[in-house]
């Protein structure tokens, strides 16, 4: 079972794409080695799926929370008036 620890984990993986733009800026703006158009495309790509697929574990870590009620819905009670 997951707990709310779980989620900041999660949350805190989120920054890890911040750190692989960093390696892509210094790959294409002070690398000797220049990649190629593709080589750049491919590690943008990459990075984008990664980030994806950690915004998806977070989201079902979250969901978990509130389906098992450790992390409660305020709102879910509440009728308009």
């Amino acid at each position: 079972m997951k707990d709310r620890f779980d989620l900041e984990d999660d949350i805190s993986k989120m920054l890890n794409t911040s750190e692989e733009i960093d390696d892509i800026i210094y790959r294409f703006g002070d690398c000797p080695d220049q990649p190629s158009e593709d080589q750049m495309l491919n590690m943008l790509i990459g990075v984008k799926e990664l980030f994806e697929t950690r915004y998806k574990r977070m989201w079902d870590t979250f969901e978990g929370l509130v389906k098992d009620g450790t992390i409660q819905n305020r709102n879910k009670d509440k009728q308009c008036t």
